[in-house]
């Protein structure tokens, strides 16, 4: 099967980095298990213009270059690609690609044939989904930390992980009963691992 894999929250665990990078910029105290709601604007008290204007500062930062894979996501995508082929989907704009596709090589080899950049979270911010990404590259499967993105992929049809961290909980605004059945959520690679062997 191949199996589209978003980047930040899945691949490299961006949160730590990105949070001591606002703290030590704003003068807060922020905790990674303080960001309740995937939209940085909505833990940070700004606009989103402001939101993304402080990430792509982060970009631009030493801090950047801090972010080390997910806890087991190395382990879990050799172990998978036994059976599997991979691309990853990133928000990231296409100035990070030279970075992006370094910390790829890196950490997960040529196993990650292609990184596609969405540009989402930038100033010139883009409208493609990671859905219709998903349908393009025929992918069987979408493994994400976006409680709203998993949601949408699942129900447009496909089998969707999402990946368990503090700001993709249901905080009331989605119940556990509006879940579509082909949307799992998984505590960990390990989980993943023990699902697609």
């Amino acid at each position: 099967m191949i199996i589209g894999l978003n980047l930040d929250g899945v691949l490299a665990e961006m949160m730590p980095p990105l949070n001591d990078f606002y703290n030590r910029r704003t003068g807060n105290n922020f905790r990674v298990r303080d960001y309740k709601y995937h939209d940085l604007e909505r833990t940070w008290g700004c606009s989103k213009q402001k939101a993304v204007r402080i990430v792509e500062n982060f970009y631009q930062s030493p801090n950047f270059l801090k972010i080390r894979p997910m806890p087991r996501a190395q382990q879990g995508i050799w172990f998978l690609s036994a059976n599997h082929r991979f691309f990853s989907i990133t928000s990231r704009p296409e100035s990070t690609r030279a970075i992006t596709e370094d910390f790829i090589k890196r950490n997960f080899g040529s196993i990650i044939k292609k990184v596609i950049h969405t540009g989402q979270y930038a100033s010139a911010a883009s409208s493609i989904n990671k859905f219709d990404i998903c349908v393009q590259e025929k992918a069987g499967a979408l493994i994400e930390d976006c409680l709203e993105t998993a949601i949408d992929s699942a129900n447009r049809g496909l089998f969707t992980f999402l990946l368990d961290c503090p700001y993709n909980q249901f905080n009331g605004e989605v119940s556990a009963e509006s879940i579509p059945k082909n949307l799992v959520r998984v505590g960990s690679w390990q989980k993943i691992m023990e699902i697609l062997k």
